[in-house]
C-alpha cells in the first residue's frame, strides 16, 4: 500500500482506500459528506476542465508523481488518475485510493476542489487497468496522459485509453537510449499525425525553450541574420556534476534537429562517436557542409551544470555566435563577433522551470507543435541513416 497518511478530511489532500468496483460512487459520497461537514469553513465546489492521466511503472515513482500532480491541479483544475502498473509484483490484484485537493479561497468564496485517484495494478491484473480507468474519465473534456515511464512504449492494455487521449506528455530526458527512443517516438508521432489522432508534447523540448529563444535572439539584427546561411560549424558542450541525472544527449539531439529544420540542413551521414558521451554529424545546406558536434563532460564535483553552444561561419575570418550558461550565477551570456564590427554581448537571467511548471504550460496548448514534430522526424533520419 502507498505510504500516505490515512485520509481524514476532504480538504486534506490525503489518500483514502476505495473499492475499485465502486470508485465513482465513493467519490460522490465523498463530495456529499463534504457538503454537510460542519468543520468545512468554506463552501466546496468540484472543478474539472480536463482529465489528467499519469502512468508509472513502480510505487516509488507513483508517490513522486502523486505529489507532483497535487501541485499541477492547483493551476489546472481536473480529475487526476494515477496508474501504477507492476506486472512482476505480487500479490496480484487491483487496488485504489481516492483523495481531493482543495485550494483556500478569498474570504467567503467557494473552495475549488479536484479529485485525485490512485490505482495500482499488480501481476496479471494490469490487463484490467483500462477497465478501471475508462469509466472514470470525465465525458466531453480533453484527456491528457502524462507518461512518466521512460521510453514511450505503451503496453496493449492501454490501447483503449490511448484511443480517447487527446494529448500525450512524454519526457525524453528520461529516455535510457535517447537516439533510438526518440526515433521510435518520431515514427509513432508521424502515424498519429497522419491519422489525425493523438497529439504529443515533450517536457524535455519545453525545457529547452529558453535556450532556443536565446539562440534565435542572437540573430535578431539584419547583419547577424545574413550569417545564418553561412554557418559551417556548431558545437554544443555541457559541463555536468558527478550526480547529474539529466540526459544531455536528448537535449543535443533536439537542439541539433531544431537548428537543422529551421535552417534547411539535411543530414548527409550517420552520427559518429566523438567524446564519450558525444557525437558528430554532418549536414548539408545546399552544396555546403555543416558539421555539428556535441560533448558532455562530467566533472567530479557538485558544481552547478553549465552549457555552451557556439556557431561559426565558413568565412575567413569567421563570424562566431555563442550562448553560454553560467548556472552558478543564474545567468546566460550571448555573444556575436562579426568581422569588421565591435563584439555584441548581452547577459540575461536564467529562468529554469521545474516539472510542475512545465506540465502546467503544456496543458494550456491543446494543438500540435509542428516545429517539434518536424525536429522529431529529422532525428529519426539522423539516427537511421
Amino acid at each position: 500500500m502507498p505510504v500516505f497518511k490515512k485520509f481524514k478530511s476532504l480538504t486534506a489532500g490525503e489518500l483514502q482506500p476505495a473499492n475499485v468496483a465502486t470508485l465513482e460512487e465513493e467519490l460522490s459520497e465523498l463530495w456529499k459528506s463534504a457538503a454537510i461537514d460542519p468543520g468545512t469553513e468554506h463552501p466546496v465546489v468540484r472543478a474539472s476542465v480536463l482529465t489528467l492521466l499519469a502512468f508509472v511503472e513502480n510505487e516509488e515513482e507513483g508517490r513522486e508523481t502523486f505529489n507532483l500532480i497535487s501541485h499541477v491541479i492547483a493551476q489546472n483544475p481536473c480529475r487526476a488518475i494515477l496508474m501504477i502498473a507492476e506486472p512482476r509484483e505480487q500479490p496480484e490484484g487491483l487496488s485504489a485510493w481516492i483523495s481531493a485537493q482543495c485550494h483556500l479561497p478569498p474570504s467567503g468564496a467557494r473552495q475549488v476542489c479536484c479529485e485525485q485517484i490512485y490505482v495500482r495494478a499488480r501481476g496479471e491484473a494490469v490487463s484490467g487497468l483500462d477497465n478501471v480507468v475508462l469509466p472514470l474519465i470525465v465525458p466531453e473534456l480533453p484527456v491528457y496522459l502524462w507518461w512518466r515511464a521512460g521510453r514511450f512504449a505503451p503496453p496493449s492494455f492501454l490501447d483503449e485509453v490511448l484511443r480517447i487521449t487527446n494529448r500525450v506528455l512524454v519526457d525524453s530526458g528520461r529516455f535510457e537510449e535517447p537516439e533510438m527512443d526518440l526515433a521510435t517516438l518520431a515514427r509513432q508521432v508521424g502515424r498519429s499525425r497522419d491519422a489525425k489522432g493523438t497529439a504529443f508534447s515533450d517536457i524535455n523540448w519545453a525545457r529547452l525553450t529558453p535556450c532556443r529563444e536565446l539562440i534565435a535572439q542572437s540573430f535578431d539584427s539584419e547583419e547577424a541574420r545574413s550569417c545564418l546561411q553561412d554557418i559551417a560549424e556548431v558545437s554544443f558542450e555541457w559541463q555536468v556534476g558527478a550526480n547529474d541525472p539529466a540526459n544531455r544527449i536528448a537535449h543535443a539531439l533536439l537542439l541539433s534537429a531544431w537548428l537543422a529544420t529551421r535552417l534547411g540542413w539535411q543530414p548527409s551521414g550517420r552520427m559518429v562517436a566523438s567524446t564519450s558521451p558525444g557525437r558528430v554529424i554532418e549536414f548539408r545546406q545546399g552544396n555546403n557542409p555543416v558539421r555539428v558536434e556535441w560533448a558532455v563532460r562530467r566533472e567530479d564535483t557538485q558544481a552547478p551544470n553549465s552549457f555552451k553552444i557556439q556557431m561559426k561561419t565558413r568565412s575567413s575570418p569567421p563570424a562566431i555566435f555563442s550562448v553560454t550558461e553560467f548556472a552558478e550565477e543564474g545567468a546566460v551570456r550571448t555573444s556575436a563577433q562579426m568581422p569588421g564590427r565591435a563584439p555584441l554581448e548581452r547577459t540575461a537571467r536564467l529562468v529554469v522551470m521545474d516539472d510542475v511548471e512545465l506540465v502546467n504550460e503544456e496543458l494550456k496548448f491543446p494543438e500540435r507543435d509542428s516545429v517539434y514534430e518536424e525536429a522529431l522526424a529529422l532525428i529519426a533520419r539522423m539516427v537511421e541513416l
